[in-house]
């Protein structure tokens, strides 16, 4: 389960840091700085979920 939820999340966090990059190029630092942290936050919980270090589903039996 937890690695579905992994997969499902790699193309969220990838757009939004393309779309953070895209705010850059507009100079729209905040908002580009936001999705780069909503993007990278993303993709560390995905690696976390693939790689079976945080498995929310744990102690559900």
């Amino acid at each position: 389960m937890s690695i579905g939820l992994g997969m499902i999340l790699i193309p969220i966090g990838v757009v939004f840091i393309v779309l953070s990059i895209f705010s850059f190029q507009k100079n729209e630092k905040p908002n580009g700085y936001g999705l780069l942290i909503a993007g990278t936050v993303i993709l560390s919980i995905c690696i976390l979920l693939l790689l079976g270090m945080y498995d929310p589903y744990r102690n559900h039996i």
